[in-house]
């Protein structure tokens, strides 16, 4: 039970901002984050060596991904987006998921990994991606960024 709370206190964040770049929302969010500790708990003889943290992003990102199939796939990221959800958040959060916006899933899914420490590599394993396919979305995505922000890095 301590290896879990020292898990859970070391990767909710990566996993809250994994998740709400998938839900756009910050309650979905919160329960996916509560879902991926249930999961890693019950599935924890499941574990072979090797990187756990990636393996618990991937668990992460499953049951993301199984959330927005269960919603509607028209659901986009528009002025509901930025509406409830970001009420008291600050105007940086808010600039942040504008940009993201710009990026296609699959780019938001990789800048936000990696935003959160993930290497490439780890990346390429919690997403199932080559590692070339991941370093070359990261770049397009980054140059798309700093294209839209007016060049600023």
């Amino acid at each position: 039970m301590d290896a879990l709370e020292t898990l859970y206190k070391e990767l909710k964040d990566s996993i809250f901002g994994l998740a709400l770049m998938y839900t756009k929302s910050f309650s979905d969010a919160e329960d996916i984050v509560h879902d991926t500790f249930l999961a890693v708990w019950k599935n924890s003889s499941e574990f072979k060596r090797g990187a756990p943290k990636a393996w618990i992003m991937k668990i992460a990102r499953n049951i993301s991904l199984n959330f927005i199939k269960k919603q509607s796939r028209s659901r986009e990221l528009d002025e509901n987006f930025a509406s409830e959800d970001f009420c008291g958040k600050s105007e940086d959060s808010v600039m942040l998921m504008n940009l993201l916006k710009h990026l296609k899933e699959s780019e938001r899914e990789i800048v936000m990994l990696h935003a959160h420490g993930y290497s490439h590599e780890e990346i390429a394993k919690i997403t199932g991606r080559p590692g070339a396919t991941v370093r070359w979305k990261y770049s397009n995505a980054i140059k798309k960024l700093s294209e839209i922000s007016g060049g600023e890095k």
